[in-house]
């Protein structure tokens, strides 16, 4: 798919930031983008939407 997610929200952590996003067909995605260089987490990611935006 070439539509892109949308940001909702961006919250900064004690580990990170936190940020919310929906994809093109409507499903939540949170991404944590580490302080520090650590490896990042997602949750909730589509599998038929393609991730064309950098969270950070």
């Amino acid at each position: 798919m070439d539509q892109q997610n949308t940001t909702l929200s961006r919250h900064v952590t004690s580990d990170g930031i936190v940020v919310w996003s929906r994809c093109a067909c409507g499903r939540l995605r949170m991404d944590l983008v580490p302080t520090g260089g650590g490896r990042g987490l997602v949750a909730g990611p589509c599998p038929h939407c393609a991730r064309d935006t950098d969270p950070r």
